[in-house]
C-alpha cells in the first residue's frame, strides 16, 4: 500500500505522476493515451488498485507482464488474441539512457516503429535509415562504391552502414538490442545492417547525437539501435517482390516467423532470404555514358581507348598527352606509319558495362529464448546469423603498353624504336568480375535480478563476428602482358607462348587479338579474407539513491570488458610469375570501462511550480583503457526542463574520444599505381596506403539544443527543433584518398603530393624504391620514369572538422469521424561543415559540395486509415547546390506512395497487403558533372528510377 496524490487532467501527466510515486514500470506508447484524461488518484492504495482507479473511464485497461511491470493497451482496439495468464515481454529499452524506466531525456531520439517500415513498404534496415534526412550516403552505401561517391574506399564488400550527420561511418555506433556488431568493410570500422532479417525487427532507435558516455567512445556521431521482436505469439508468413518501373532490378524477399508464449517465457524463431537483382549501368545512361554532353556537360571519355593512342611523357606537366591516334577501322595488319593520326585523339568510354548496384543475396535468421525463475530472476538468450553474397562487375582493364619493335604488330610513325600506346582492353576482354560473401554472426545470453526495492542488477556476454571473403577475377596479369607484347622474353614455365600463340597487337581496332592472347594476359586475380570479432561481457545495476522533492534520484553504473580482432589477408596475382601472399594481419585490442549515469531531479510532478514543471540534471561518464593506445575519460551532461506541461526543453554536451581502427594502426604498407587527373591533364601516380603506428585518438566535443512542443489547446499536434554541433580534433582520415581526384590540384593537399620529374635523380630513386616492394601493385608495368606524382594515402590524423546545424521534426495525428490521419515533416539544415585537412592548410566548407553533406535535406509524410484500408504518400527534398566548378545541381524531388489493406475481422483478419511506388513520377537525379564520367552525385541521390514493390503478410 502507498499513498498517492496525482492531480486529475491529461492522462499522460497523471500517469507520470503515477509511475514516480508507485516506482512501477508502466509501458505504453504515447499516442495511446493522447487526448485521454484521467480522474486523478488520491489515497492509499495497492498496485493494481491504484492503476485501476487512474484509469477509470479512459478506455484503456492493463497487464501484469512481470512483477512491478504493467502494460496499458486499448481493448477495444487489440488486434492480437491475448491469453488470460501474465506474459513475459521486454522492458522498455530507452536509447540514450542507462537507467531503466526513466521517461523522456535530454538526448534527441528518432524512433521509427514497426508499422511505419511497413507503411512506407521498406523492404530492408538499410532502406530504411537511408531515408533518414539525418544519414548522409557517401559512405557505406553499396550505390556509392562503383559510381565516384565514397570517399573512403573501405566498403570491399559491398555493404550498407550508417553515417549520421556525414561524419564518417565509424562515428555511428550500430546497437542490436543494445549490443555491439562486428565491423565489415575493409578496416572492419562500421556495422553492415543488410544482413538482418527485416521481419524481425521492431523497431529502429536514432540518437542523434555524441554518446561516447554511455556506450563507448565510438559513439561520436551518434547510435543507431536496432530493437528486434520479443513478443510475438502466433506464426507470420511475408511475401515481397519488386521491380523498378523498366523491369531493370527486381527484388525478391521471404520470411516467417514462428513465437510463443507460455505463463513464465516466450520464444521467437525468423528465417528471412532476400534477392536483389543487379542494376546495370547500361539501363541508366547518366550512370553509363562518360560523354556528358548530351546532358550539357564534359566529355569525360578517356584516351585509354580501342583503337588506342600513341601518347608522350610531358615533362612540365608530369603527365601523358595523345601525340597520335591508332587510325580506326582496320586490324593493325599492313598499318603503315603514314596512316597514323597527328593531333587527333581516340576516345573511349570507360563507364559502359559498370553496374550501378550489384547482385545481393542474403539468408537471414534470428532466435530468441526467454524464462523467468520465480519473480526476481530472468534468463534470455538470442542469436542471428546471416549470409549475403554480392557479385558485380568492374571498370574495363586500360593500361599503358611499352611497345617495342620486338613485337612483330609494331609500327612508328616517327621512325622510333618503341612507343607507349594508352590502351583499354575494352570489346575485347570483359570487365574483371568482383564477388564475395559476407558471413554474420551474433549471439548473447543475459539476465536480470531484481534486488532490494526498485534495484536491479543486469549482465549479459556477447559474441559478434563478421567473415567476408572477396575475389576480382580476369583482371590484368602485367608480366603476362609484357611477354605477350614481347618486351620481355617468352617464358617457358607458363602454357602460353608469343611465337605460337600469337603476340599481342595493340594497334588493330576492335577485338583483333586472339583469345589465346586475351586469355593469358586476363588471368589475374586477388583475394581476400578477412574477419572481426567482438566479445563483451558487462555487468550493470540500476535503481533509485534516494527521494527528492521532485522525485526519485536514479543511479546506473556498470563494468565492461571488450575485446576486438581483426584479421585480414590478401593474395594477388596481377604481376610476376607466382602469387604474391600478403602478410596476414591480426591484431586484437582489450578494452576494459566503467561508466555511470545519474538522473537528478529537482523539480517534479510533486514540486512543480510556475515556470518549471520538470527540471532534471542527467550526468554520465565512461572511463576506457585501451590496452593499445591509452586510456581515456568520456563525460556528458545534459538537462530537460518543462516551463509548462506543453514545452520542453533540452540541452547535452558531450566529450567523445575514438581510438585509431586496429587497421588504421596495423594495417601493413603497399602502394599501387593510378592515373590521375590535374585539370585537363592525365597523371600516372603511385599511391601509398597503410596504418600509422602513431595515430592519436580522435577528440570530439558535441552540443546540442532544442525545444518540443505538444500544445494542449491541440493535442496530437507535436513540434520539434534540435541544434547540433560536432568539433573533431585529430580526426583520423587519409585526406588525399577521401578527395583523390583533385588531389594533385587541390593547394590544401598539396602535404600529400610529392611532384615528380623524370630529369630528377632524387625523384627516380623513390619511385624506383616504392617499385622494388613486392607489396606494390602491377610494379613491372610502368618504367619509373612514367611516373608523375606519388600521392601519400595513409591514415593520418587531420587537424579539425566541424560540423553545425538543426534538426525540425513536426506531426500532426487527428480524426475526423471515421477517418485518422497523420502528419509529419523531418528535415535537417546544416549551417557548417568545415575541415581543415592539416595545420597549416587552411580551413574549407565541405557543404554543398558533390560527394559530401548537402545543406537541407528532408522528408514530408501523411497517413490516411479508414477501417481496413490506409494511404501514405510522402514527399523526398535535396535541396540545390555547386560543383567545384561553380555549376549549379538542381534540387531533387521525389514522391512516394503506399496503399495498404488490412482487414482486423473476417477470413481475412490478420493479413495485410501493402502496394509501394518509390519515386512515385520516376524524377531523374539533377545532373553533375562529375569528373568520373558519372551524370549525377550519388552520395546524395541515385539512379533507380521508379520502384514498385507489393508485400503480402499473413499472420496465423
Amino acid at each position: 500500500m502507498r499513498r498517492y496524490d496525482a492531480p486529475a487532467g491529461p492522462l499522460a501527466r497523471t500517469l507520470t505522476v503515477f509511475i514516480e510515486q508507485s516506482r512501477l514500470q508502466i509501458l505504453y506508447p504515447a499516442a495511446l493515451v493522447e487526448g485521454r484524461t484521467s480522474p486523478g488518484l488520491q489515497g492509499e492504495y495497492g498496485a493494481e488498485a491504484g492503476l485501476a482507479a487512474l484509469l477509470r473511464d479512459t478506455g484503456l485497461s492493463f497487464r501484469r507482464t512481470r512483477p512491478n511491470v504493467y502494460v496499458l493497451f486499448d481493448p477495444a482496439a487489440r488486434a492480437e488474441r491475448m491469453d488470460d495468464h501474465p506474459t513475459v515481454v521486454d522492458d522498455v529499452v530507452v536509447t540514450g539512457s542507462l537507467i531503466r524506466g526513466v521517461g523522456d531525456g535530454p538526448s534527441p531520439v528518432v524512433s521509427i516503429n514497426r508499422d511505419q517500415m511497413d507503411r512506407e513498404g521498406r523492404a530492408t534496415v538499410a532502406q530504411l535509415l537511408a531515408s533518414l534526412p539525418q544519414n548522409f550516403g557517401g559512405t557505406a552505401n553499396e550505390a556509392a562504391v562503383n559510381n565516384g561517391a565514397d570517399r573512403s574506399g573501405t566498403n570491399s564488400t559491398y555493404a550498407n552502414g550508417v553515417n549520421l550527420r556525414g561524419l564518417g561511418s565509424d562515428a555511428t555506433l550500430v546497437l542490436i538490442n543494445g549490443r555491439r556488431l562486428a565491423g565489415t568493410g575493409a578496416k572492419g570500422d562500421f556495422a553492415d545492417v543488410s544482413t538482418l532479417p527485416t521481419s524481425a525487427i521492431k523497431r529502429v532507435d536514432v540518437l542523434l547525437d555524441g554518446a561516447s558516455a554511455l556506450y563507448g567512445a565510438d559513439a561520436v556521431g551518434g547510435v543507431v539501435n536496432i530493437i528486434l521482436r520479443d513478443d510475438f505469439d502466433g506464426a507470420e508468413t511475408r511475401v515481397r517482390v519488386g521491380d523498378t518501373g523498366d523491369g531493370a532490378s527486381g527484388e525478391y524477399q521471404f520470411g516467417q516467423t514462428f513465437g510463443g508464449r507460455w505463463t513464465t517465457g516466450n520464444a521467437l524463431l525468423t528465417y528471412e532470404y532476400y534477392d536483389r537483382e543487379a542494376l546495370a549501368g547500361s539501363e541508366r545512361r547518366l550512370a553509363s555514358d562518360a560523354d556528358l554532353r548530351w546532358r550539357g556537360g564534359t566529355d569525360r571519355r578517356q584516351f585509354y581507348s580501342n583503337p588506342g593512342n600513341i601518347v608522350v611523357f610531358d615533362p612540365a606537366s608530369g603527365g601523358y598527352l595523345p601525340a597520335y591516334a591508332i587510325p580506326p577501322g582496320q586490324t593493325g595488319a599492313g598499318l603503315r606509319p603514314g596512316d597514323f593520326l597527328p593531333g587527333q585523339v581516340n576516345l573511349e568510354n570507360h563507364r559502359a558495362g559498370v553496374n550501378v548496384l550489384p547482385r545481393q543475396t542474403r539468408h537471414s535468421a534470428y532466435a530468441l529464448m526467454r524464462q523467468a525463475f520465480g519473480d526476481r530472476l530472468e534468463i534470455s538468450a538470442d542469436a542471428r546469423y546471416g549470409k549475403r553474397d554480392y557479385e558485380t562487375v568492374s571498370f574495363p582493364i586500360s593500361t599503358l603498353l611499352t611497345v617495342t619493335n620486338a613485337n612483330p604488330w609494331f609500327v612508328s610513325p616517327t621512325g622510333a624504336r618503341s612507343h607507349t600506346i594508352a590502351y583499354s582492353f575494352q570489346g575485347e576482354i570483359p570487365a574483371p568480375r568482383i564477388s564475395g560473401e559476407v558471413e554474420s554472426l551474433g549471439a548473447s545470453i543475459g539476465g536480470t535480478l531484481d534486488l532490494l526495492a526498485d534495484w536491479r542488477m543486469d549482465a549479459y556476454l556477447a559474441y559478434s563476428s563478421e567473415e567476408s571473403r572477396s575475389a576480382v577475377d580476369g583482371a590484368l596479369q602485367s608480366t603476362y602482358l609484357r611477354e605477350a607484347l614481347g618486351a620481355i622474353a617468352d617464358n617457358p614455365a607458363t602454357a602460353f607462348s608469343a611465337p605460337r600463340d600469337g603476340y599481342l597487337n595493340p594497334f588493330g581496332d576492335g577485338a583483333v587479338n586472339p583469345s589465346a592472347v586475351l586469355d593469358f594476359i586476363s588471368s589475374g586475380y586477388t583475394r581476400t579474407h578477412s574477419r572481426t570479432e567482438v566479445s563483451s561481457a558487462n555487468l550493470q545495476v540500476s535503481g533509485s539513491l534516494l527521494e527528492m522533492a521532485g522525485g526519485p534520484l536514479r543511479l546506473a553504473a556498470g563494468l565492461s570488458f571488450r575485446n576486438e580482432t581483426f584479421e585480414r589477408q590478401a593474395t594477388g596475382f596481377t604481376s610476376g610469375l607466382a602469387p604474391n601472399v600478403g602478410t596476414a594481419i591480426e591484431t586484437d585490442r582489450q578494452v576494459s570501462a566503467a561508466f555511470g549515469e545519474v538522473r537528478i531531479p529537482f523539480f517534479g510532478t510533486n514540486n512543480r511550480r510556475p515556470g518549471v514543471e520538470r527540471l532534471e540534471l542527467s550526468l554520465a561518464a565512461r572511463f576506457e583503457d585501451y590496452g593499445d593506445v591509452g586510456q581515456t575519460t568520456s563525460p556528458k551532461v545534459g538537462i530537460v526542463w518543462d516551463p509548462v506541461d506543453s514545452l520542453r526543453l533540452k540541452a547535452n554536451y558531450g566529450r567523445s574520444f575514438r581510438a585509431p581502427a586496429l587497421r588504421e594502426v596495423n594495417d601493413a604498407a603497399s602502394a599501387s599505381p593510378s592515373i590521375l587527373p590535374r585539370g585537363a591533364q592525365q597523371i600516372l601516380s603511385m599511391i601509398l596506403y597503410g596504418g600509422n603506428p602513431d595515430l592519436q585518438p580522435e577528440e570530439a566535443d558535441t552540443w546540442t539544443l532544442g525545444f518540443e512542443v505538444r500544445p494542449n489547446a491541440l493535442p496530437g499536434l507535436r513540434i520539434g527543433v534540435n541544434g547540433f554541433r560536432t568539433d573533431f580534433e585529430n580526426r583520423i582520415g587519409q585526406p588525399a584518398l577521401e578527395s583523390i581526384l583533385t588531389a594533385l590540384s587541390d593547394p590544401a593537399l598539396a602535404p600529400f603530393v610529392r611532384t615528380l620529374s623524370p630529369a630528377n635523380s632524387e625523384d627516380l630513386a623513390a619511385i624506383q624504391a616504392i617499385l622494388d616492394l613486392p607489396t606494390t601493385g602491377l610494379r613491372d608495368q610502368f618504367p619509373a620514369s612514367s611516373y608523375g606524382a606519388i600521392v601519400d594515402a595513409r591514415y593520418v590524423n587531420t587537424a579539425r572538422v566541424q560540423v553545425q546545424g538543426a534538426d525540425f521534426n513536426a506531426g500532426y495525428s487527428f480524426s475526423q469521424g471515421d477517418n485518422d490521419f497523420d502528419l509529419g515533416l523531418n528535415f535537417t539544415w546544416l549551417e557548417r561543415f568545415d575541415a581543415q585537412p592539416t595545420p597549416t592548410s587552411p580551413t574549407v566548407s565541405q557543404m554543398d559540395r558533390p560527394n559530401f553533406p548537402v545543406g537541407l535535406r528532408g522528408r514530408g509524410s501523411g497517413s490516411w486509415s479508414r477501417g481496413a484500408w490506409s494511404a501514405s504518400p510522402s514527399v523526398n527534398f535535396v535541396n540545390a547546390y555547386r560543383d567545384l566548378a561553380g555549376k549549379r545541381i538542381g534540387s531533387w524531388t521525389t514522391a512516394d506512395l503506399t496503399v495498404r489493406y488490412a482487414p482486423e475481422d473476417g477470413l481475412l483478419a490478420g493479413t495485410g497487403l501493402t502496394l509501394t511506388i518509390q519515386n512515385l513520377f520516376d524524377r531523374d537525379p539533377p545532373f553533375y558533372d562529375a569528373p568520373e564520367g558519372v551524370g549525377y552525385d550519388a552520395a546524395n541521390a541515385n539512379v533507380l528510377g521508379r520502384f514498385v514493390s507489393l508485400q503480402l503478410t499473413r499472420a496465423w
